[in-house]
């Protein structure tokens, strides 16, 4: 009896020790790897990969805008440092294409398509006259990057154009009047300016777009319409 007593109490402690080592055992996914993610994890990395596209267009319209500001302000800088007042340039200043409220990009009348049309046609413009801001004495690095930014924005916003949504009306662009090295300042810093007021209403109506299309609703912040620089 002792002896059977012995080995059913061997038998008891072996099947433990095997339960053990089962579950410290770790589990193989279906491709054979192991499995280290927990269910927690999976959501979250899903959550990650669901931005929408046009919240992918907010990041780089908003990259572009900093972008543009900064360009702005070294262009200010090195052009108009020894400058006593700005107004002193009203009478040269260029006119280019700004966003309206009438584009349908402001929460009280929004078209997601006028206003996605519109924002590809004054892209358009500042893509095509680009030239004008190569030609300075500005950091190579970041015009190439504006350059290359709104091109990628452009490409973005097109392939929506392409479903059908949005319709473009294009923006005649005849050359800029430069007669002397101060109104090429003067246009330069046009550009850049209203590019830089563009900016921010894009990224505004974008956002917006993304929100809207969540159910929630956005709010229109104001933002001031002069010419001269944010750091005047």
């Amino acid at each position: 009896m002792p002896s059977a007593l012995n080995k059913v109490l061997i038998l008891s402690a072996t099947l433990a020790v095997l339960m053990r080592l089962v579950d410290a055992v770790p589990a193989y996914s279906s491709m054979g790897e192991l499995s280290e993610t927990s269910g927690e994890e999976v959501q979250d990395v899903d959550v990650k990969s669901l931005l929408n596209d046009r919240h992918k267009w907010h990041l780089m319209a908003r990259d572009l805008h900093k972008d543009v500001k900064k360009l702005r302000d070294e262009q200010f800088e090195n052009d108009f440092r020894e400058a006593v007042n700005m107004t002193a340039y009203e009478g040269v200043r260029v006119s280019t294409p700004l966003l309206k409220p009438s584009d349908g990009c402001l929460s009280r009348n929004f078209s997601t398509e006028r206003c996605l049309g519109r924002i590809y046609s004054v892209l358009t413009w500042y893509k095509e006259n680009w030239n004008y801001i190569e030609k300075e004495n500005l950091t190579s690095t970041l015009v190439n990057d504006i350059k290359h930014g709104t091109k990628r924005l452009l490409e973005a916003i097109n392939s929506q154009l392409q479903l059908g949504e949005g319709q473009v009306d294009p923006i005649p662009s005849g050359p800029l009047s430069v007669r002397s090295a101060w109104t090429r300042k003067a246009t330069v810093h046009s550009i850049l300016f209203n590019y830089t007021n563009v900016m921010i209403d894009t990224c505004r109506a974008i956002s917006y777009m993304s929100k809207r299309k969540g159910g929630r609703r956005g709010k229109d912040t104001k933002r001031p319409g002069h010419w001269t620089s944010d750091k005047n």
